[in-house]
């Protein structure tokens, strides 16, 4: 057996659940990571990223971004790009797994295949009607026509099983990095700092400015932010002075950064519009011990965690509360706690469940 994981993303970048999946399954079966177009010529251009991985990247004469929105640029892609995959692995055990909301066509070249969602991507970025409509239009019949489906919030989940009952919950997980050593852990020497991170894609449109404002209010703070900063989101911080930005980081040292920060932080907008959103970064976290103050999203508040380990705020002046409680509280039992957490929820796990659920349908 081996997986196609077909994405609308980019490789390069921060990880993604997409990303950390196929990485996760790459350790004990071939996968082919098939990353979103470049523009150019129509071409398939193939890299092996590490043993059992294999790096797809299509060329088309348009930008993925535009192409996936468009229906005739779409469909064509799609059928140009299927009948390349189908005859690549013509004869083979393959799982087909789809985490491109618009590949609705898949079914007609695949017999079988997962849907993956872990965003709301209908509900998440504001396009015209017209594009909104084409967009419920593929994945509902993506959802529709998958052997199974497979969401990372309990609210896609409910939505799925509307149209498709073969719908499950499969939660994000924690990665596991190979410089985090339990038996050398130590809390933070950092003086009167209070290191707190904040990792992602930020920008104004998903980091609640004005809770970030009220985080560099407390005296002793220093906001340390992972991954790509976008639009002019730092002149809109208050005490830019007290904010070093590291740019995007990965696998070792993404874990030796995050073993250097007293608090972690995960915070949206209450009233986000993308209902299916999860916080990944919080499992980055708590693989690393960092204590986690994270909005209680919807999608979060069925999820229990042991009392001190992380810290689920209704409204900013509770957020910034807790990250102080957090760091007061922290110790070292709770690090290796918030590590075990992590351990029983790894990628590695959630390979576990996903092979389960294979098992039952093919």
């Amino acid at each position: 057996m081996e997986f196609i994981v077909y994405t609308n993303t980019e490789w390069d970048g921060p990880p993604r659940a997409r990303h950390q999946l196929s990485n996760a399954l790459a350790k004990r079966f071939k996968v082919t990571f098939v990353a979103a177009n470049t523009i150019g010529l129509p071409g398939l251009k193939s890299e092996k990223v590490k043993d059992n991985f294999e790096l797809l990247t299509p060329s088309f004469p348009s930008s993925f971004r535009l192409r996936y929105r468009m229906p005739v640029l779409n469909e064509a892609y799609q059928v140009w790009l299927y009948q390349k995959l189908k005859k690549r692995f013509e004869g083979k055990n393959v799982v087909f797994i789809c985490t491109d909301f618009g590949g609705h066509l898949i079914g007609k070249y695949f017999d079988k295949f997962i849907y993956m969602a872990n965003d709301d991507f209908i509900n998440n970025v504001k396009v015209p009607g017209w594009m909104k409509a084409y967009t419920t239009f593929t994945q509902s019949r993506l959802v529709k026509t998958a052997t199974f489906n497979l969401a990372t919030a309990k609210k896609l989940v409910n939505d799925f099983a509307e149209i498709n009952p073969k719908s499950y919950e499969l939660p994000l997980g924690a990665p596991e990095f190979s410089k985090v050593d339990i038996t050398k852990l130590s809390l933070n020497n950092s003086g009167d700092k209070v290191k707190v991170v904040l990792l992602g894609f930020i920008d104004k449109k998903k980091t609640p400015l004005v809770l970030i404002n009220k985080i560099l209010e407390i005296d002793n703070v220093e906001l340390h932010l992972i991954g790509p900063i976008k639009d002019d989101f730092l002149d809109h911080i208050s005490k830019v002075e007290k904010v070093k930005a590291h740019g995007v980081m990965t696998g070792d040292p993404l874990s030796l950064k995050l073993l250097e920060m007293d608090v972690a932080i995960a915070p949206y907008y209450m009233d986000d519009p993308n209902t299916g959103r999860t916080p990944n970064k919080m499992w980055q976290y708590l693989a690393t011990g960092r204590p986690a103050v994270i909005t209680n999203l919807p999608n979060v508040r069925h999820w229990e965690f042991p009392e001190g380990t992380v810290y689920k705020a209704n409204n900013d002046d509770e957020f910034v509360a807790y990250i102080k409680q957090a760091h007061k509280e922290n110790t070292m039992e709770l690090m290796k706690e918030r590590i075990s957490i992590a351990s029983n929820n790894s990628w590695t796990k959630r390979v576990d469940q996903l092979l389960a659920y294979i098992e039952s349908y093919y």
